[in-house]
């Protein structure tokens, strides 16, 4: 289980954002890129990290502590 950076840093800005897309934007990745390190983050982990409705994105309890 090891992240790189922009990993981290992705995380960090679509949690701040509130949205993938717009955290995708602040790191200059395209979504599709986003998404995907996201959910390969989420099955190192093995654990949901993000949860995600209408509104936008929230951390789970494992989002949080990450």
């Amino acid at each position: 289980m090891r992240f790189d950076l922009i990993d981290l840093r992705l995380f960090c800005e679509v949690v701040d954002a509130g949205s993938i897309t717009a955290g995708a934007e602040r790191c200059a990745l395209a979504l599709a890129a986003a998404s995907t390190r996201i959910r390969g983050m989420e099955q190192s982990l093995g654990a949901p990290l993000l949860t995600l409705s209408r509104q936008g994105v929230v951390p789970t309890p494992a989002g949080l502590t990450l």
